[in-house]
């Protein structure tokens, strides 16, 4: 492990890790995280980091399970902030200041924040108020494969094709079905993609597009992270549920703070490159 075990010396900890920022001073809200060290903020040009103390090398290592316990408890102080605050800045995993030329890590946080001031209270007025969703669409594969099968017009001629023929003859013929099922998959695929996310980004215009993940029983269509106000997070659940069909599931996880959007950009609507193999 690079990152020293919990028995560090108050000399040691020359470092500030970050979890995030937000706007204002705050008290003591008497927050812990990565290895219950205690949490403060430092504040500088109307924003405040909320920090804590620690050594400069990073948290990383080889034992998985100890990184995890660390993600939680940073996702738990920015959890805490944006209850607090309602709007807040969450720093990715590990953002961690170091003191420099003879400036401590503090005065070194507090540069950071006024340098970044301006953009980061457009970040701020930006996402006030509005929460991170996850959206998910899913096949069952067997279910799809079946359904696209019975209805695809080139699918059904080249099985009555099939039919009567020769065990030789019948091979080819399968190999020709089962390329014709793929091509009328993807194109399932990319519709059923450019719908969902057609309708959701009409109504929530600010997305982010996420990789797919490979899952063992079943095939994702679309990853999306959307900013939803928090009023309307009813609305977007109501919309999802029109998208659902056997063999058809949609999974819709938050509300979080809205760490996909803190540098996001628009997406676009094209689908993921590996929706080709959609089966």
């Amino acid at each position: 492990m690079s990152m020293p075990e919990d028995a560090v010396a108050t000399q040691d900890l020359v470092a500030r890790y970050v979890y995030c920022v937000v706007l204002g001073e705050v008290g003591d809200w008497e927050l812990r995280g990565l290895d219950e060290r205690p949490v403060r903020g430092i504040s500088a040009a109307g924003l405040t980091a909320l920090v804590h103390d620690c050594p400069a090398a990073p948290y990383q290592g080889d034992d998985e399970e100890r990184v995890k316990v660390w993600v939680l408890a940073h996702g738990d102080v920015v959890d805490a902030a944006w209850e607090r605050t309602g709007t807040v800045l969450p720093m990715s995993f590990d953002r961690i200041v170091r003191p420099e030329a003879g400036v401590d890590a503090d005065a070194q946080v507090a540069r950071w924040l006024t340098a970044e001031a301006d953009g980061f209270r457009a970040m701020l007025e930006r996402l006030r108020g509005k929460v991170e969703l996850g959206v998910q669409l899913l096949w069952e594969p067997r279910v799809i494969a079946e359904a696209v099968a019975a209805s695809d017009a080139q699918v059904q001629a080249l099985q009555a094709e099939m039919a009567g023929k020769s065990k030789g003859a019948a091979y080819f013929s399968q190999q020709k079905i089962e390329r014709a099922l793929r091509q009328a998959l993807t194109a399932r695929a990319e519709e059923d993609y450019r719908a969902c996310f057609r309708q959701i980004t009409a109504l929530f215009p600010e997305v982010c597009v996420n990789e797919l993940k490979k899952l063992p029983d079943r095939k994702m269509i679309l990853n999306l992270s959307v900013l939803v106000p928090r009023e309307r997070v009813s609305e977007l659940g109501a919309l999802l549920t029109g998208f659902q069909s056997e063999g058809v599931e949609v999974r819709f996880t938050g509300p979080w703070p809205p760490y996909s959007f803190v540098h996001a950009s628009q997406a676009e609507a094209e689908p993921p490159a590996d929706l080709a193999d959609a089966e």
